[in-house]
């Protein structure tokens, strides 16, 4: 199905090869927005698979999971003198960003020409003399991604509080010269958003026919986090809990039971994903997580950009859901011997959450590494640069020449990723453990931990591979602290925390985020210094871009970004 779906966008390379980056260009080179466009099915179909290119663009949803790195649970490496714009997530962690950085162009820009596609099909689709469910469904595909582009655009640079700044709302398609609007507030592009998705929602198939294709769970999925995220917290239940009880008549969706799989090349396909963007090891159709991510001495080796923090590690519980503590292991007393010591380092991690393992490579774990450039790949075993008994092992990859834990998530092995920057592994936007977390946690917030909500939260946990124990007998307070407690360990590396941590922040005063967030980054030697991290409240929006508030003299700029 993802086949289908790329070979698709693969056949638009000719007419999106030519696209600029003017800000909101609906006349754009590649002919899309023109009149001439919107003649047979054909187009119509070209059309909207335009649309989706900018939801697999690299900043847009393809690398999502870098998000992270603006929470405790990651951190990104000091990438100063790179060109690489993930690397550029190290001055967001540090407080030196400006609205200069490309970081900031690319996201605004993804967002903005997808919705300048999602406008040109919207408006030309109606007129069309082609099939009528075809033609329905196509309006629908290009409502929900417009959806999803000005919900990213609320999240990211906005906020989605009234007391947030709001992003231009544009609907119609616009010429160049028309384009500078000012910001509208976010309870109108909310509104819109809620038009767009339950216009689409009747006239888009439960489960998509296509991997990465809008689907009526998908739209219905994000109506609901458009409702929690503006603390309408029985709205947000209803929207969670609709799709949960048609999912429990028609079975379309399931917890894949292998949790290490799900983020494999061998668990693609799977009945999890809601809405994912497909990645084919074709260059510009591949995913970027290998490189963001991946540690590999070999061919195909990784960049090691993000990394897993202790904090993220060491939240992990035991098997039988108790703490995990370090002063529950006497022989971490002494750092140096104990993580040159394979025994006791596995001793230490044995009997954790399983997703631990199936999420992050720590000392002396094996894995199996890329290949290399003689084709063949290896089993290797992480270990503390300071040893050197066993050459054949690979040393654990460094950050400002401090050893630090390495993702296993999202992350290929053997020869599936011979290049590193198009990596074949899907990225799911929306999978079905997400949507179990949002329905408990509205549900919660609506009218405490009743049944449907442990119900919710205890069928994560206990997923084949994961079987960590069910929740019981907590209160409306001790139910939330669970609830998003799962989320960091079920979502971890997949982009979600940043903006969970905001809205949490922004309705719980109790929730003291920031005093997590400006803490000293170490190694998983805890005491071994790497950096501070900085975070201020501006850092709770991203900079428009410097080069559209030039542009347009409407366009405020969010607090403390102002050069």
């Amino acid at each position: 199905m993802k086949k289908i779906y790329c070979a698709a966008a693969l056949s638009l390379g000719m007419l999106l090869s030519g696209c600029d980056n003017e800000f909101l260009d609906t006349n754009p080179k590649d002919g899309i927005g023109s009149n001439q466009m919107w003649n047979t099915e054909e187009d119509a179909k070209l059309g909207v698979v335009a649309i989706y290119n900018s939801v697999r663009t690299k900043l847009a949803f393809n690398m999502y999971g870098i998000n992270d790195c603006l929470t405790p649970q990651a951190w990104c490496v000091n990438g100063t003198g790179t060109t690489f714009d993930e690397y550029r997530f190290y001055k967001l962690c540090i407080n030196t960003a400006t609205a200069n950085e490309s970081i900031f162009k690319e996201k605004w820009t993804t967002l903005y020409k997808g919705i300048a596609r999602a406008n040109d099909a919207i408006a030309h689709l109606p007129g069309m003399n082609i099939d009528e469910k075809t033609k329905n469904t196509l309006l629908a595909e290009a409502k929900f991604c417009r959806a999803l582009f000005y919900f990213d655009l609320l999240s990211f640079f906005s906020g989605h509080d009234q007391r947030d700044p709001g992003v231009p709302l544009y609907t119609e398609p616009t010429n160049y010269e028309d384009a500078y609007l000012p910001r509208s507030k976010p309870a109108q592009v909310r509104a819109q958003i809620i038009k767009d998705l339950k216009e689409a929602i009747p006239d888009l198939p439960f489960t998509s026919s296509e991997a990465g294709r809008a689907n009526s769970a998908a739209a219905q999925m994000l109506l609901g986090k458009v409702y929690l995220y503006s603390e309408q917290w029985e709205k947000a239940a209803g929207a969670f809990g609709a799709v949960v009880a048609q999912n429990e008549r028609e079975q379309k969706y399931e917890l894949y039971p292998d949790y290490y799989l799900l983020f494999q090349l061998d668990g693609e396909d799977n009945k999890e994903g809601i809405f994912i963007v497909p990645n084919l090891d074709i260059q510009d159709y591949g995913s970027f997580m290998m490189m963001i991510y991946g540690s590999r001495s070999s061919f195909a080796q990784g960049g090691n950009v993000c990394v897993p923090t202790p904090y993220l590690v060491d939240s992990y519980r035991k098997t039988d859901g108790s703490e995990f503590r370090w002063s529950d292991i006497p022989a971490a007393a002494d750092q140096n011997a104990f993580w040159n010591s394979q025994t006791e380092v596995e001793k230490a991690f044995k009997d954790r959450d399983p997703r631990l393992e199936a999420s992050v490579i720590r000392p002396w774990a094996f894995f199996e590494g890329a290949y290399n450039s003689t084709k063949k790949s290896s089993t290797y075993q992480y270990y503390p640069a300071s040893y050197t008994g066993k050459k054949e092992y690979m040393a654990f990859a460094t950050n400002n020449n401090v050893q630090t834990y390495a993702w296993r998530k999202f992350v290929n092995t053997g020869n599936q990723c011979p290049i590193r920057r198009n990596a074949p592994i899907d990225i799911p936007v929306m999978r079905y453990a997400d949507l179990l977390l949002l329905f408990a946690e509205a549900k919660n917030e609506a009218e405490g931990p009743v049944d449907s909500v442990y119900w919710a939260i205890n069928k994560v946990r206990q997923r084949p591979s994961v079987e960590m124990p069910p929740l019981s007998g907590l209160g409306k307070t001790e139910m939330r602290q669970a609830i998003r407690d799962e989320r960091m360990w079920e979502l971890a590396g997949e982009g979600h925390s940043f903006n969970d941590y905001r809205r949490w922040y922004k309705y719980d005063s109790s929730y003291d985020i920031t005093t997590k967030l400006n803490y000293k980054i170490t190694g998983f030697n805890t005491s071994i210094y790497i950096s501070d991290r900085v975070f201020t409240e501006r850092n709770w929006q991203f900079a428009i871009p410097q080069a559209e508030t030039d542009m347009n003299r409407y366009l405020t700029q969010y607090p403390g970004w102002e050069n």
